[in-house]
This record gives C-alpha cells, sequence and structure tokens, in this order.
C-alpha cells in the first residue's frame, strides 16, 4: 500500500513539475517553431536516446542523427538494425534528450511515420551529406539504407531535472530558543 502511494505520489510531482513547450495550436508556423525548438534541444544535447518496444521489452538506445527538413524534426536510423524492425512493428516510441546545461531534459512521445518514395531519397541524402562518414555503413543496397522517420500525434515536454522540492516534514521548527525536536528529547 506505502509503496502504491509512493508510486502515485511521484507521478503526480512528476507531472506537476512537467513544463510541456508551446502547442502548435494548428498553426504552421507555430509548428515550425516548436519543430525548431525541439531539433534545437537535439543538437544541444548531442546524444539523446529513443525507446522503443520489442514483443514485452522496453529497449533503450542511443542516437545522434536528426535533421529539420520541411518543418518536421526526421531521426535516423538502419533498415538493418533491430530498433527498425522493432519501431516498423510498433510505431510507439519517445525520444528522451538531457540539456547540458540549464537542468532540463527533452521527453518526445509519439508514433513513428517513415519517409517512403521521393521523401526517403531526399532525406537519406541529407542525413548523408551531413555526416558523410556514415555512407560507409548507409548505402542505396537494399537492406543498408538509412530509414529517416518523425513523430506525428506526438507530445514534447520540457521537464526540470531536479524541481523544487515540497517540504514533507520539516522538525526543526523553532520555539524560542530550542526546536520542537529538541524539547521532546
Amino acid at each position: 500500500m506505502k509503496l502504491t502511494t509512493l508510486i502515485v505520489a511521484t507521478g503526480v510531482c512528476v507531472a506537476a513539475f512537467a513544463q510541456p513547450l508551446p502547442a502548435a495550436k494548428g498553426a504552421a508556423q507555430d509548428k515550425a517553431q516548436v519543430m525548431s525548438r525541439i531539433d534545437g534541444l537535439l543538437a544541444a544535447s548531442k546524444t539523446f536516446y529513443l525507446a522503443t518496444v520489442d514483443g514485452d521489452q522496453p529497449k533503450l538506445r542511443p542516437l545522434g542523427a536528426h535533421h529539420l527538413v520541411d518543418g518536421k524534426v526526421w531521426l535516423g536510423v538502419g533498415e538493418f538494425k533491430n530498433v527498425y524492425r522493432q519501431l516498423v512493428a510498433n510505431p510507439k516510441c519517445e525520444v528522451v534528450a538531457l540539456q547540458p546545461a540549464g537542468g532540463k531534459w527533452l521527453r518526445w512521445t509519439g508514433r513513428a511515420v517513415f519517409a517512403d518514395g521521393a521523401e526517403r531519397e531526399r532525406l537519406e541524402e541529407v542525413f548523408l551529406s551531413a555526416a558523410p562518414r556514415l555512407r560507409r555503413i548507409y548505402n542505396k543496397k537494399p537492406g543498408k539504407r538509412m530509414m529517416c522517420f518523425t513523430l506525428v500525434d506526438s507530445r514534447a515536454e520540457l521537464i526540470p531535472m531536479m524541481p523544487p522540492g515540497e517540504v514533507l516534514l520539516d522538525e526543526t521548527v523553532r520555539v524560542g530558543k530550542s526546536t520542537v525536536a529538541e524539547k521532546g528529547r
């Protein structure tokens, strides 16, 4: 019972301190500004983490490949990697990026949608041109492609790392020159 209460209370505290990024409110310009901010947060963290599901097991791995193209943040993974197969089987995923300054972290949750056709070709070239060393790993051969995806139906939050705490107990309340705790001894 106590553990359940603690878990629920912790969840409530985390939710209370979460600071969502400004909502896009349907306007293309606002959405582009939010995507630009998410891209900047990913760039500032250099390495961020992608969580997927493999059957009933969560999987987490570091990523670094991302680009802002046409007002969307795109992420890249290898067609030959388990992460790609996991996202195809269950597109629900989450990206987490720790901000090096400011003590905050980004949580971006949504559903992965992969680019296809000409859009896939164009995005793959954006990624490979930006990091030519990746051409040793990813190429045009089937099975060796860079697969680019974005998150849809998503939610992004910027959350303080260590929010101000709430004092639950303070037995050092001063009464005259001694504390309440000292008088009870």
